[in-house]
């Protein structure tokens, strides 16, 4: 196999921090002091020995240079994180307005660079931005629990007008992943949980899709209309938009639990 990275030579420090974050353990240092690539077929292309690197003396042929991203120096506060985290509420109220794709483009590109088991990036996403077709997700899953006897109540819930499966809301979005993949539930949860946030700091307003994701794992025809791929499952989901009321303070939670060892 060629070797994917190049170290130029006349730019390395001989620091030998490209080896040190290198999760792989692929780079070593050579008697010069100059990293070299030992373990070739280790790779898991996270991009961290380029990334680190301050001489930019390092490229890597499966990782485009112009695909990396400048790092920003205007980070919040710790207060400031903290406040959008914990002012974080679930909406279940929205606008009657429709996100505008370029939002959700935005949201899926800070999605898609959250962790995943060994940098695999394995996850499969479905928009659905239209509020008929939203509409008729949560028609399916109604039928779903109406077929299997579930929920008297949500049943009533629904005949008389009220969405309990997606509130209404103008857009979803699924994290799908293999279904052979044994790390997809956690991936997509943290890849959601990333796009939660940016919402949130976009002024969106976020619900996880509970009833939704349930229904699409045992329900065939809501799998179809949400046309998840062959060899795919659906892990998880979010309903998004505008929202329609603004919380002004943060609810108080449980005493935390917690062992300290």
């Amino acid at each position: 196999m060629m070797n994917q990275i190049t170290v130029d030579r006349s730019l390395c420090k001989r620091d030998g921090v490209c080896v040190a974050v290198c999760p792989s353990r692929t780079l070593a240092l050579n008697e010069e002091g100059f990293p070299e690539e030992v373990l070739q077929d280790k790779c898991i292309l996270c991009g961290h020995c380029v990334a680190v690197c301050a001489s930019h003396a390092l490229t890597h042929s499966g990782l485009p240079e112009e695909d990396f991203l400048p790092i920003s120096k205007d980070l919040p506060t710790p207060a400031m994180m903290d406040g959008l985290l914990m002012s974080r509420r679930s909406v279940r109220t929205f606008k009657d307005r429709p996100v505008a794709r370029e939002a959700l483009e935005e949201l899926l590109d800070v999605a898609r660079r959250a962790p995943t088991a060994s940098n695999s990036q394995k996850l499969h996403w479905i928009v659905v931005g239209d509020t008929a077709k939203v509409h008729a997700l949560s028609q399916e899953s109604v039928n779903w629990i109406r077929s299997s006897g579930n929920s008297t109540a949500m049943l009533e819930s629904w005949k008389s007008g009220y969405d309990f499966v997606l509130r209404g809301a103008p857009a979803v979005v699924m994290a799908c992943a293999p279904v052979d993949y044994d790390w997809g539930k956690q991936d997509c949860a943290i890849a959601l949980t990333f796009l939660e946030l940016a919402a949130e700091a976009r002024g969106l307003g976020v619900c996880w899709a509970g009833y939704l994701t349930r229904v699409a794992a045992v329900h065939a025809p809501l799998r179809q209309a949400l046309s998840v791929p062959e060899g795919y499952v659906v892990c998880g989901g979010l309903m998004l938009g505008e929202r329609k009321y603004s919380y002004r303070r943060i609810p108080p939670r449980k005493p935390l639990s917690v062992q300290w060892n």
